[in-house]
């Protein structure tokens, strides 16, 4: 991601979260990349006694690589876009994190977060941890007020501090289990080239290794970087705390709803240990032992976690998957496609195998991990009616579908009920299987269906999908820009390839003078562009035949630069602001006039409080709807 817009982005993003003092050092990293100590010394004109704790907090944030080679024995420093860039992305995180395990798993989240890393033992003396665990656990603040104003000193409850490891400790464990947090490794400080030419300059000194000669000595250099480079960098901590292809300990919910309120959607969600809801209190809080059934063994105390961002990722885009089937079939079906790449979300690690996206027709299909049908069938809400949103079936069948699968005589769809009220169990399996089929028509082709051993599965294409996103972003800016004449004609270019003029007027069916305009606007916006070829070497133009063409790997690479920029003049744009009235919005800032605005803030003041709010809301959002385009462009 390095470019000048990007660069200008993450710059904003550490001094905006962290201070000055880190933006200069961030900012001299990346204008000169690579430096050692006594030159980063040197550019960025900062004493020792700064530059040095800066540096030792700003690694331990993760925003700087450090390396030190073993020819000269000199640590160079680095800067690390991409962690800078998941600031802009860290509310969204706590958001996804509290909505799927609770208030508190956000906390803790939210404190490793802002920590950069953090040792288990540490976390158990945190009172912002122990003071949300006795809330949750359900102690009233009225019948504690007393002891917390005796004890507000250190910042402990010591008669519910006690509390806190017995809620603290399961939390990590299903945050680890979900994969949003790994151990931390020493690789994780050094950049991915300093992590591959070490592993490569091990494997070479193997005496194994040197005994090979030519193409054999090269496989086996890069079989061996690969699977050293893994080893070093893997810190996962799901080993153990997987059952079943789900996380131990993980409860199915089901909501209360009923199957015919489509505007309230029922998920298969995990446990929630936030209190705030009296009403769902018993429902919400399911960490209690003889519920949950799993380990309730204190983690490692000496073992450090942090972050995992591109697990995060992963849940991030089955969001915008699930977002796109909720666009063309109905809630019940979507429900279903939820719980599915839910349980496909639990064995994906990551987005992509390689850093970079592969140009269009050079990447290689990948799909996820197959998902047996029976399985799936376990986790969709017993209570979710799937036999009403997909019609009834004809009795008259083919003779290819009749005698495959023994149904029951109420194949009608209008009878489905056992004796409990539920469906029966092979009726189930079936309507599921009729809806992930629905999922898999085009346009979309949302999965896919395979044969494993004989057992019905089904996949996901992610590579596909992810194409499918960022051909759809693309479309929408087309066709919000110049128009669905526009759209037409892209979506011709896409499909054919390159034409000419004539050709692509016979095949959008548009008059040249309309198509003509549309062409010369796209083209100046950069979205379609011109190729001439000669038909001879004197290149005269009437003899060059011009070709529009439609490269999605340019325009989604532009479009990417765009939006670097466009975050980046929010970002400045509001600190602009922010210096306007500074006076005050410090006033607003201090504690007694914080939470009492009404009281001591004059009406003009609370009108420009509104404004001022309504303002840094506006840019905030906009923020982080750009940030979903970049999502969509870069990480999917």
């Amino acid at each position: 991601m390095t470019s000048q817009f990007a660069a200008e982005l993450c710059e904003l993003l550490v001094e905006e979260n962290f201070g000055e003092l880190f933006g200069r050092i961030f900012a001299t990293l990346l204008r000169y990349d690579r430096l050692n100590l006594p030159r980063l010394k040197a550019y960025s004109e900062l004493p020792n006694r700064q530059l040095l704790p800066a540096l030792a907090a700003m690694i331990q944030q993760h925003l700087v690589y450090h390396y030190t080679s073993y020819d000269d024995g000199v640590t160079y420093y680095e800067a690390n876009m991409q962690s800078a860039y998941y600031l802009v992305r860290s509310g969204k995180i706590l958001e996804f994190v509290e909505e799927r395990l609770g208030k508190y798993a956000a906390t803790v989240l939210s404190t490793i977060m802002y920590l950069g890393h953090a040792q288990v033992s540490y976390l158990e003396t945190l009172p912002e941890l122990t003071s949300e665990a006795v809330k949750a656990n359900g102690v009233s603040e009225e019948h504690t007020g007393h002891e917390e104003d005796e004890e507000q000193s250190n910042g402990l409850n010591g008669e519910h501090s006690n509390e806190q490891p017995e809620l603290l400790h399961p939390t990590l464990k299903v945050l680890a289990a979900h994969g949003y947090i790994i151990r931390v490794r020493e690789a994780q400080f050094q950049s991915h080239a300093d992590n591959i030419l070490d592993a490569e300059r091990v494997i070479r000194s193997k005496p194994e290794i040197k005994a090979l000669k030519g193409k054999r000595l090269e496989e086996a250099v890069i079989e061996g970087t690969l699977g050293l480079l893994k080893e070093r960098t893997d810190g996962d901590l799901t080993r153990g705390l997987i059952v079943h292809g789900i996380p131990r300990g993980a409860k199915r919910k089901y909501s209360s709803r009923r199957a015919d309120e489509p505007n309230k959607k029922s998920r298969t969600d995990f446990a929630s240990v936030d209190g705030n809801d009296d009403q769902d209190e018993e429902e919400e809080n399911e960490w209690s032992d003889d519920e949950m059934g799993y380990d309730t063994t204190p983690m490692e105390s000496g073992l450090v976690v942090r972050v995992n961002y591109n697990k995060l990722d992963v849940a991030l885009r089955n969001r915008r998957f699930i977002e796109l089937a909720e666009q063309g079939v109905s809630p019940a079906t979507a429900e279903v496609y939820e719980c599915l790449l839910r349980r496909i979300e639990y064995q994906t690690h990551q987005c992509r195998d390689t850093a970079e996206i592969p140009r269009e027709g050079e990447e290689g299909e990948q799909y996820s991990v197959p998902i047996a049908l029976s399985a799936l069938a376990e986790d969709v809400d017993p209570r979710l009616d799937l036999s009403s949103s997909t019609g009834p079936m004809d009795t008259a069948q083919p003779d290819g579908r009749r005698g495959k699968r023994p149904l029951e005589s109420d194949v009608d769809g209008t009878n489905h009920e056992g004796a409990n009220g539920l469906s029966s169990g092979g009726n189930r399996t079936f309507e599921i299987d009729q809806h992930l089929s629905l999922l898999a028509q085009p346009p979309h082709n949302l999965t896919s269906k395979r044969m494993v051993s004989g057992l019905v599965t089904w996949t996901v294409e992610f590579r596909h999908l992810a194409r499918k996103l960022r051909h759809l972003e693309l479309e929408r800016m087309i066709e919000a820009r110049y128009g669905d004449v526009a759209l037409r004609v892209v979506r011709v270019l896409h499909a054919k390839g390159k034409l000419d003029e004539k050709r692509l007027q016979e095949i959008s069916l548009l008059p040249f003078k309309d198509l003509r305009q549309v062409l010369a606007s796209m083209q100046a916006g950069g979205f379609v562009d011109l190729q001439e070829v000669p038909r001879d070497a004197q290149r005269q133009p009437s003899r060059t035949i011009y070709l529009w063409y439609y490269d999605p790997d340019h325009i989604c690479s532009s479009v990417l630069q765009d939006t670097y920029k466009a975050m980046s003049r929010c970002l400045q744009r509001l600190r602009f602001e922010r210096s306007r009235i500074k006076d005050f919005l410090e006033k607003t800032e201090r504690s007694d006039v914080k939470g009492n605005e009404q009281r001591f803030l004059s009406e003009p003041e609370l009108v420009l409080l509104e404004q001022w709010r309504a303002k840094e809301a506006l840019l905030l959002g906009e923020v982080a709807r750009l940030d979903e385009m970049v999502a969509v462009m870069r990480d999917y």
